[in-house]
């Protein structure tokens, strides 16, 4: 099981393929797994790809204390440093769209091409901290990952993948994961989010840029995802029709043309 060590913690990641490097961040309770149908194909396009867990993620170790998104992109760093990556396109939804920002931002000459997908400038304000707040409270009580993922699951991904044998068998899989996910390691996670704000700092952002929004995303919608393209100069903005928030999921293929596209501009 490949992994790496960053200030005593085990961190867990996936290197597949040849080829010029392509990094998947996942999104928020999710594991580099869920980048599945991206995987092979940016392997089969010609690419390396780099799917890491983040911390409290997947097989990587809890989150012991709060965990901000800057905590998770110096991980990320970690891991680049780590296989000697000098430089790297980097692809992030949501939580993974806030690490690919803040990477940009910090470490610019280590990325080429930049894409956001379902993600967002900040999540500091009023409506999201009580968002969280309803989060932690859940992940806080007995069963609370998994309550909190089957309470978000409709809201997630969009109606016809969810009635779909793939997306039965998403869930099934999803649930055995947050049987096992660690409440209070998301709860920190989740409260290091707060702290995220990058909106005033995204016209710095020179490199190549691609910015999804799914149709359906209630949760990031694609007015909020528009934010970031508006932002950063030269962006481009897609919204895939009928996607919701996992877009990269729920509408692979429409996802993969637009990723694969934009790589290979």
């Amino acid at each position: 099981m490949p992994h790496f060590e960053r200030d005593g913690r085990r961190l867990h990641y996936e290197l597949l393929g040849r080829g010029d490097p392509v990094m998947l961040i996942h999104g928020f309770t999710n594991a580099g797994w869920s980048w599945m149908n991206q995987v092979a194909a940016l392997v089969f396009a010609g690419y390396s790809v780099i799917v890491p867990d983040l911390r409290g993620h997947g097989l990587s170790d809890p989150a012991t204390d709060v965990t901000t998104v800057d905590d998770l992109t110096r991980d990320v760093i970690g891991l680049l440093d780590h296989l000697a990556l000098e430089r790297v396109s980097v692809c992030g939804l949501s939580l993974g769209g806030m690490i690919a920002l803040t990477l940009a931002l910090e470490q610019p000459q280590r990325i080429d091409r930049l894409v956001v997908a379902n993600s967002r400038a900040a999540f500091n304000d009023p409506a999201t901290a009580d968002l969280v707040a309803g989060w932690v409270e859940m992940f806080c009580q007995p069963g609370g990952p998994l309550k909190r993922f089957q309470a978000t699951w409709p809201v997630m991904l969009n109606a016809a993948y969810r009635q779909s044998s793939a997306g039965r068998a998403t869930f099934a899989t999803w649930c055995r994961l947050a049987e096992r996910h660690n409440g209070s390691s998301l709860a920190n996670v989740a409260l290091g989010m707060r702290a995220f704000d990058v909106a005033g700092r995204l016209r710095t952002i020179m490199h190549p840029t691609l910015v999804i929004a799914g149709e359906e995303d209630k949760l990031f919608p694609p007015a909020v995802a528009r934010e970031v393209s508006n932002a950063v100069a030269g962006a481009r903005f897609t919204v895939i029709p009928g996607a919701a928030h996992i877009s990269s999921l729920d509408s692979a293929e429409a996802f993969n043309a637009c990723l694969l596209d934009f790589l290979a501009d």
